[in-house]
């Protein structure tokens, strides 16, 4: 039993978190990086998503950051992130016209990222598994023993939509229903990905192009075409997306809730 651990423990320790904290809550109109809003006094949703990977015994981290780099920077120094984990930090060299795509090259080319297994995350949202990296590694090396895949990204398969749906027959509102939870399949931005896949950064995203160029729209079409990809279910209760002021508000009373009935 002792060598499945240590197995267990190597795996980790392969693996690079990769947390994109570039954004600028902008539609939050906000003008801070989202990812240093507070859940409670003096700690951020960049903690939180720190703590989710610490305590699962992920030690290795790569910040990109984008406009509010100095700001996330001083605020890893003054918590002494430097004393509890090892990190390097990529910053944009454009505020505008980037991307995630183009993060995620800049930092291979200027040799931050590596070819190495890496998993993608956002410190944007609330994520209330403490066991979900541990669960997304573990799928991810289960299922690659048996079929040929790169990358293995958390899916939730049901989703809040935030307006109320109504169901129209010649005019007539037949039916309404507010806020329905859909029964889709929604990423919850968390990804895990092979060495291979950072050469299919290096290979189709172009920095000197002039757009925006999102990972997302570009890498995983192109991996789900070839059945390179796995998914990892989990509860839609799980993931609570944090995109405007109420969903904020509701993250940090769900956030001092769970903290009152755990007694910490």
């Amino acid at each position: 039993m002792s060598n499945v651990f240590k197995e267990i423990e190597k795996e980790i320790r392969d693996t690079k978190v990769v947390i994109l904290a570039g954004g600028s809550g902008k539609r939050m109109n906000i003008d801070m990086p989202k990812a240093l809003l507070e859940l409670s006094e003096n700690y951020t949703l960049l903690d939180k998503e720190i703590d989710l990977y610490f305590s699962c015994g992920f030690r290795n981290f790569i910040f990109l950051l984008g406009k509010y780099a100095d700001q996330i920077i001083d605020h890893l120094e003054k918590r002494n992130y430097r004393d509890k984990i090892n990190y390097e930090i990529c910053i944009d060299p454009k505020t505008s016209n980037w991307g995630k795509g183009k993060a995620l090259k800049y930092a291979y080319e200027v040799g931050i990222l590596k070819r190495e297994r890496i998993i993608i995350s956002f410190p944007d949202d609330l994520k209330l598994d403490n066991f979900l990296p541990i669960k997304l590694l573990l799928t991810h090396l289960e299922v690659r023993k048996r079929y040929d895949i790169l990358g293995t990204i958390v899916l939730t398969n049901g989703f809040e939509f935030p307006f109320g749906v109504a169901k129209v027959e010649n005019n007539f509102i037949i039916d309404f229903i507010e806020k329905p939870l859909m029964n889709v399949f929604v990423s919850i931005g968390m990804y895990l990905l092979e060495k291979e896949v950072i050469d299919l950064i290096d290979e189709y995203i172009d920095l000197n192009e002039l757009k925006s160029i999102e990972f997302e729209d570009i890498i995983l079409p192109k991996l789900s075409k070839e059945r390179k990809l796995y998914s990892l279910f989990v509860s839609h209760d799980i993931w609570l997306p944090i995109n405007d002021m109420k969903s904020y508000e509701k993250a940090k009373n769900l956030y001092k809730k769970i903290i009152n009935e755990v007694g910490v």
